[in-house]
């Protein structure tokens, strides 16, 4: 086997969506190297699609040309890319595409890293939640070199439907973090929507097809109404992950006033004690409970 291979794939991450994205992955004919964290489901079933499953990230990410990461937090994405058993795999002309919702900071320490190794770093978080990755319709925030980017172009468009060149490394983390402030926000602009239609009576049918070709229309009330409404909050994106990602835009925008955003980060922080492992949805119930 070529190293190098670029159909050879270590995916690091089978969470809610690290798991439907690398099933499309399989589907489009790439090989995974995959490795078990906590639970060994994922992993289990992508062996029997063809997978090969490795004792440690180190061991996929010998095995692979390109590596994908989609870790839960900049904790985790540090541990496991910057972890010195994985640094020595990393091979000249190998391609990192780092896709975790994580901080810019972050992002460029991995890549200059990963860079000291001659190996190619695209920073390319993605939007679209869990339905999205199991569609292969995401959207990509791509930073970093156009080489980056190309050889990165196969890969992303098994996954996603959109790709977006932002701009330098870090660029894609910064934009993310901007999406999930205005995706948390409209999320609790949904359910005080959801409330008030309740409270009038109004049919939630009608007000989708009214609100969906009218100014007040947003991707959270169209995705997410029948969810709030029905209170199912089976974890997709998970709220402590949403929590997680409004903290970093407001970390980012320290000494910028962000009022709106700070007060859903009160409201997610307030959610999070009981439901912070339900889909983000959950945080209705703030609004509505």
């Amino acid at each position: 086997m070529n190293p190098l291979d670029m159909r050879q794939i270590a995916f690091l991450g089978l969470g809610a969506m690290g798991l439907p994205m690398a099933r499309n992955l399989v589907r489009a004919g790439f090989k995974l190297h995959v490795t078990v964290h906590r639970d060994p489901g994922p992993a289990d079933e992508l062996r029997k699609l063809g997978a090969e499953v490795h004792d440690s990230p180190a061991g996929a990410i010998a095995a692979a040309g390109a590596i994908i990461s989609i870790l839960p937090e900049d904790r985790q994405m540090l541990q496991v890319l910057l972890a010195d058993e994985v640094l020595a795999e990393v091979r000249e002309g190998q391609l990192l595409l780092e896709m975790t919702s994580g901080s810019p900071g972050a992002m460029k320490e991995v890549a200059e890293a990963y860079a000291a190794k001659q190996a190619h770093v695209l920073d390319a978080p993605v939007s679209g939640g869990t339905i999205g990755a199991e569609k292969g319709t995401l959207t990509v925030m791509a930073g970093g070199s156009d080489v980056a980017l190309e050889m990165a172009q196969p890969i992303l468009e098994a996954m996603a439907q959109t790709v977006h060149r932002i701009g330098a490394i870090g660029a894609g983390k910064a934009v993310k973090a901007i999406n999930q402030m205005l995706a948390a926000v409209h999320m609790l602009a949904a359910s005080e929507a959801i409330a008030l239609s309740e409270r009038l009576g109004v049919n939630l049918d009608a007000l989708q097809k009214v609100i969906g070709s009218s100014s007040g229309g947003s991707w959270m009330f169209a995705n997410k109404a029948q969810a709030i409404a029905e209170r199912n909050f089976q974890p997709g994106f998970k709220l402590n992950l949403m929590k997680k990602d409004i903290g970093i835009a407001l970390q980012e925008g320290k000494g910028q006033p962000l009022p709106v955003a700070s007060q859903a980060f009160q409201l997610y922080e307030m959610a999070a004690k009981e439901n912070g492992e339900l889909d983000f949805a959950a945080v209705s119930r703030v609004i509505r409970e």
